[in-house]
């Protein structure tokens, strides 16, 4: 992560766990992430950009061997106050990670991917950390819909949203906590980077996050995908 990129984050770490905690959209991924975590026995997790720290709490306390890695130092001082059972260190995670080769069991990273210029190194170095079978399970903002204008019917009910650019990548700054820069791609563009890296897709998800009354809950806010790391006899999967 560049300069700029952490300074931001950095600025705007306190309004973002604090509204974190108050949010409902925010609970649509928490809901997703305990329904496919239920318990763990040991397993080794990596949070990649952990921020304040909630899912590497969640992991520790559902039997994992968690661990918090995040490139903005602010986010990592909240996570080691709220959180103090749990191991944080800051970490650049767009550069070479310093993990052993087959470190962790799972590689989870919520809510990350497009705030990072350059995935196609995460998604390597999730790769080459991750032991043969692991999971890597990530979540972001659905492109096809996140920089959509919604447009209301005579109700006022939000019915859709008007997007006028979808396939060209393109970088936009968010205002929710603060000045944060926003990466824009397709996401093909994230599916042939998993790839590439030798993951393997095992499942995707645009889960229903609006209440569908205010807005209409057939169009989705996140995307959700899930791979496993082949074994090296296995053939890659293309």
């Amino acid at each position: 992560m560049n300069d700029t990129t952490i300074k931001q984050w950095n600025d705007a770490a306190a309004v973002y766990a604090e509204e974190q905690e108050r949010s409902a959209y925010a609970d649509t991924n928490r809901r997703i992430v305990k329904e496919r975590f239920r318990k763990l026995r040991g397993e080794r997790v990596l949070d990649l950009g952990c921020g304040y720290g909630w899912y590497t709490e969640y992991f520790r306390k559902i039997g994992g061997h968690a661990f918090g890695i995040d490139g903005a130092q602010t986010m990592i001082d909240i996570a080691g106050k709220r959180y103090p059972n749990c191991t944080f260190d800051l970490k650049d995670i767009t550069k070479p990670l310093d993990s052993d080769d087959n470190a962790f069991d799972i590689v989870f990273c919520n809510q990350v991917l497009m705030d990072i210029e350059d995935i196609e190194l995460v998604f390597s170095e999730c790769c080459r950390i991750l032991k043969p079978d692991g999971v890597f399970w990530y979540s972001i903002v659905h492109p096809a819909f996140f920089n959509g204008n919604w447009q209301s019917d005579e109700t006022g009910m939000q019915v859709g949203k008007l997007v006028n650019s979808y396939i060209t990548p393109s970088v936009s700054e968010n205002l929710f906590w603060g000045k944060t820069t926003h990466f824009h791609r397709p996401i093909s563009h994230y599916l042939n980077a998993a790839a590439d890296a030798g993951l393997i897709l095992t499942h995707a998800e645009e889960p229903r996050t609006y209440d569908g009354t205010v807005k209409n809950d057939d169009l989705p806010l996140f995307f959700i995908a899930e791979y496993k790391k082949p074994y090296a006899n296995d053939s890659k999967v293309r």
